[in-house]
Order: C-alpha cells, then sequence, then structure tokens
C-alpha cells in the first residue's frame, strides 16, 4: 500500500506498507529505520543573488548552533557526501537543503522515536531546516554564511573561557 502525505516542514512523504529484512550499517545489525522515502521539493532557491546580510535582530540559526554543528559534524564524516563544509554548497544550496532533510529524517528522527523527549526534538529538527530555508532565501542563497557563524561562535567561546 503507498500513501503521499505532507509532513509540517512541507516535504513530500510516501509512506510504504512493506516489512524490510535486517541490513547492515557498518558493522552493526540493524533493521530499517523508517518506511518514508522522502520526495525532493522543487528548488526553493532557484537562483543565487548577491549576499545580503541578514538583520542583526534574526535569530534564525543562533538557537541553533547544537544543531548546526551536528550536521556539520555529519557533512564531514559522511563519504555519500561530497561536500566537507558548508560553502562547498555555494554552487547548489538546494544540495544543503536536501542532505539536511536527509540527515534528520535518516538519522535524527530514528535516535529518537521512542525516547520522552522525542517529539521535542524532532520538533526541534523540523524548525531548524526551516530556518536553515529562511536564512537561504534572505541571504541570497549563500550557506557559507553557516561556517561563518560556526567559527564566529567558537571564537566567542573561547574567548569566554579564556577570560574566566
Amino acid at each position: 500500500m503507498l500513501s503521499l502525505f505532507k509532513t509540517p516542514s512541507s516535504r513530500l512523504i510516501c509512506h510504504v506498507s512493506r516489512n524490510f529484512k535486517p541490513f547492515l550499517i557498518s558493522t552493526r545489525k540493524a533493521s530499517a529505520i523508517s518506511d518514508r522515502v522522502i520526495f525532493p521539493k522543487q528548488k526553493l532557491i532557484k537562483e543565487q543573488t548577491e549576499y545580503k546580510q541578514l538583520p542583526d535582530d534574526s535569530m534564525y540559526i543562533e538557537k541553533f548552533y547544537d544543531e548546526l554543528d551536528q550536521f556539520k559534524k555529519e557533512i564531514e564524516t559522511n563519504k555519500s557526501i561530497t561536500q566537507s563544509n558548508f560553502s562547498d554548497f555555494e554552487k547548489d544550496p538546494n544540495e544543503l537543503i536536501q542532505q539536511l532533510e536527509l540527515f534528520i529524517e535518516g538519522k535524527i528522527k530514528p535516535q529518537y522515536v521512542e525516547k520522552v523527549m522525542s517529539k521535542f526534538q524532532m520538533e526541534r529538527f523540523d524548525e531548524f531546516l526551516r530556518n536553515v530555508k529562511i536564512t537561504l532565501i534572505l541571504n541570497g542563497g549563500h550557506p557559507m554564511i553557516f561556517d561563518i557563524l560556526l567559527q564566529s561562535k567558537a571564537q566567542f567561546d573561547w574567548f569566554v573561557k579564556r577570560k574566566k
């Protein structure tokens, strides 16, 4: 049986009713983590424009440093992702969005499915995805801002730690 629906973050999801046989992920045995298939939406960033600085009061990504850092580590370590940082997605920011959607659906949500705080964590990552999209729309489609934000936060944290 096949059914289609849209999630709150407007991704088209296909539910497939069938049983999956266990498969291997690295050296650990696991069963299928989800019966969902993600169909990428139309390109969100149709044309990259000149970089536009975000307003000072825009807090789209600042409250998601942990999620941004977690996704950056995924980019660096996942061999199926050819880019190694956010700036490498400069030619196709839609690829960044697609990789983030795959990361959330394939790695994040399965971690929280049976935990008490699961709904909160999954909603937080969905909000993170929405805010990444908003940031890319507002700044002209330039993902290098995420590298800059993480570098700035690391420097600020180092400065605060050193000051103590």
